[in-house]
């Protein structure tokens, strides 16, 4: 008995026992992050950037498979195209939603326009959603950027639930960046490692039997 504690307290302390994995585990959540905010910084990235997140976070963090930054390159450059190509579509159908509910928020009054400022609004919402699966969505299944979009579609309003609580996680951590801004370098990890608890039990349904549509 006392040799196999023994043996449990010298692996908890070791290269490869729980404690070191732990650390180990967090500092790459931490540095997945920082990547991310460094390859965001020309804002087109942004897709880019969010597809290898979330990919080396799956493959390196939670399935304990290759290199953290090495995977989040190797993906950044594998997904650039098809994922800016996402990005520009989705952060232009969000713009145009802004804009139009900051015109009649100025030029309208009455219930018709509080109307279509809800509606705008909702779609606003539904479009962030989108986002939330999109880029998952294409580090995990070799389809195009159309495809993708309407995966994504189809998935925001299939997992309703899944959906608000992926905003939800969204809403607590932006409260959190705006009362202090640098959390912005810290949190991009975490709040993906916590997300991705939500979107692989999606994104496993989704799977085909074959090897053919998956990436590796």
């Amino acid at each position: 008995m006392r040799e196999v504690k023994k043996g449990k307290d010298r692996n908890l302390f070791s290269f490869g026992g729980s404690f070191v994995n732990i650390c180990d585990k967090a500092f790459d959540v931490l540095a997945l992050g920082f990547l991310w905010v460094l390859c965001s910084l020309p804002v087109i990235t942004i897709g880019a950037s969010c597809t290898a997140l979330y990919y080396s976070m799956v493959k390196c963090v939670k399935n304990n498979d290759g290199y953290a930054s090495k995977e989040f390159f190797r993906a950044f450059k594998m997904n650039f195209v098809p994922a800016t190509i996402i990005w520009v579509i989705l952060a232009a159908a969000t713009l145009a939603m802004h804009l139009n509910i900051g015109i009649l928020m100025k030029n309208t009054s009455g219930y018709v326009g509080l109307f279509f400022i809800c509606v705008y609004a909702l779609v606003s919402v539904y479009l962030l959603i989108m986002v939330c699966y999109a880029f998952p969505a294409l580090s995990r299944f070799d389809m195009s950027a159309g495809w993708i979009l309407k995966l994504s579609m189809y998935m925001g309003v299939r997992y309703l639930f899944t959906s608000l609580v992926l905003l939800l996680i969204l809403g607590c951590f932006g409260v959190f960046i705006w009362k202090i801004p640098m959390l912005m370098f810290f949190v991009p990890g975490p709040i993906t490692f916590l997300m991705s608890e939500f979107l692989e039990r999606v994104l496993l349904k989704h799977e085909p039997k074959t090897e053919g549509g998956i990436r590796e």
